[in-house]
């Protein structure tokens, strides 16, 4: 065997070893499906609270909830090969769905240039009518602000809490790529009643949050 076919047969086969372990990097998924049953999974195997592990999933099915207000039907699929993207579903607003690809970031700093490229990047691959969201904690630096406003793809901004916080939406823009895929949307502020995630209790909490409504005809 030559050098050539020798460097095609490592790269064929390391290629398939990398398919091969798709599967398992998402296999935990299979015992969790909301932020309840991952917090019950996470005692059971007395997963540590301050792994990145914990307090990224425990985000991703924050936003995934808080989302459903916008009328967005998502699912998590964060694994090898998912281009960063931690939740995927559609936005149902007119008679046909689109498509919705949403990258978490439970950041301690504000998103910036960089989170807008990377989402853009993430959605390269996909249809024009397909919505980019950013969800996060902070609001977005001024300069990712501009490249955001400035994007041609159709791209959204959410910014919301963490679980201990209520899991809600705070704030919620969008470019104008964006505006034909959500014409004749309004946001509102709401006030919502969610489980206190943050304790050990049953109880439930009310907090100031925002939603979306329909203003004109769903076409």
């Amino acid at each position: 065997m030559n050098v050539l076919k020798f460097r095609s047969f490592l790269l064929l086969n390391h290629a398939a070893f990398q398919r091969s372990l798709q599967p398992y990097a998402t296999s935990s998924s299979k015992f969790h499906d909301s932020l309840a049953s991952f917090l019950i999974y996470a005692r059971q195997t007395n997963l540590s609270t301050s792994s990145t592990y914990y307090v990224g999933t425990c985000y991703e099915y924050a936003v995934l909830d808080a989302l459903k207000f916008a009328r967005m039907s998502l699912e998590r699929c964060g694994g090898t090969g998912d281009n960063g993207i931690d939740l995927r579903g559609t936005i149902s607003l007119a008679a046909k769905p689109s498509p919705v690809l949403v990258q978490c970031k439970h950041e301690k700093t504000k998103p910036g240039v960089r989170h807008i490229r990377e989402l853009e990047g993430a959605c390269a691959g996909y249809s024009a009518d397909t919505l980019g969201v950013l969800a996060a904690r902070w609001p977005m630096t001024t300069a990712a602000q501009r490249t955001f406003l400035m994007s041609d793809r159709a791209l959204m901004f959410t910014l919301v809490t963490p679980p201990e916080e209520g899991a809600t939406v705070k704030q919620m823009i969008w470019n104008n790529s964006a505006q034909k895929l959500l014409k004749g949307l309004s946001v509102v502020s709401v006030s919502r009643l969610v489980k206190d995630y943050g304790s050990n209790s049953n109880e439930s909490i009310i907090v100031k949050a925002i939603s979306l409504v329909k203003t004109d005809p769903i076409e």
